[in-house]
């Protein structure tokens, strides 16, 4: 039996949605269909959208790119609109759930995956999916090897997953996009509380900020390291704990911070840094 044309419907059209369509369409990958709940204009001139009462859902690949508390009731409403999935593969995009999610398409017969594009996607901007990290959680060899195939496609780095190890692979891109946005508006704060201007607050942590990050992932992180840890300047970090005791917020997340450079980077006088970090002001 011939293999099926390798086709794509979008299932949701937000932000990753958006820059989904708009890879398979400069990739050449056939879009069958991109299927939301309201019609709603695009920015992509050659993608138009269809009402769910008139999806097909006949794609080889029915590519889901709803929030995650959405996977599982719309893996329900596909089987509903179309309950022989044989032959189809119904990926969803959350980098935390498991193709679990995705029970009620693999008891109608199709085969489930996950496909987590590791990227921020922030806007309906669209954004370049070339050498885009794609990680591909499927049980059956032939989907993962589709999978693969089409991530290329599209100019990505697929690489596998395994349904145990979601929640830490998410819980790391977390800290590595969302909350690393978090701690770097911390450090926008308390410049902002130290006197500088928004402005010049956004510019100072910019300057400090952008070296490091290239310095981490060029020389390491222990060769980018420095500062009072790395000096093991206990009284210095006294210092910054008593003045963000006014401000426990900024205080939790410097101390978490400081306990885990204190425990995996390479500082000195550990023994008093500890002792500092362990007291509550």
């Amino acid at each position: 039996m011939a293999a099926r044309t390798l086709d794509v419907s979008i299932i949701g059209l937000g932000n990753w949605g958006t820059s989904l369509a708009a890879a398979l369409t400069a990739a050449r990958v056939p879009l069958r269909e991109v299927i939301v709940r309201q019609r709603r204009r695009t920015k992509l001139p050659a993608v138009t959208t269809v009402a769910w009462k008139n999806a097909a859902l006949d794609a080889r690949v029915l590519w889901l790119c709803v929030p995650d508390s959405a996977v599982a009731a719309t893996a329900a409403d596909i089987v509903q609109r179309r309950p022989n999935l044989a032959g189809q593969i119904v990926v969803h995009s959350s980098g935390a759930l498991t193709v679990a999610a995705l029970g009620a398409a693999r008891r109608a017969g199709a085969l489930v995956a996950s496909m987590h594009p590791v990227m921020t996607f922030p806007s309906r901007d669209v954004v370049p999916l070339a050498s885009v990290f794609f990680g591909i959680e499927a049980g059956n060899l032939s989907a993962r090897r589709t999978l693969h195939s089409l991530a290329r496609k599209l100019g990505g780095r697929p690489f596998d997953l395994r349904s145990q190890d979601k929640a830490m692979y998410h819980a790391a891109g977390t800290l590595a996009s969302p909350l690393l946005v978090s701690a770097l508006t911390a450090a926008m704060e308390a410049a902002h509380l130290a006197g500088l201007d928004e402005k010049t607050a956004r510019q100072w942590v910019q300057s400090l900020a952008e070296p490091t990050a290239h310095n981490v992932f060029t020389r390491g992180a222990g060769k980018s390291f420095s500062g009072p840890f790395a000096r093991g300047d206990a009284g210095t970090i006294r210092l910054h704990l008593k003045t963000l005791d006014a401000h426990p917020i900024l205080a939790a997340v410097y101390r978490a911070l400081a306990k885990h450079a204190v425990k995996s980077l390479p500082v000195k006088n550990v023994r008093a840094l500890s002792k500092v970090l362990g007291k509550s002001s």
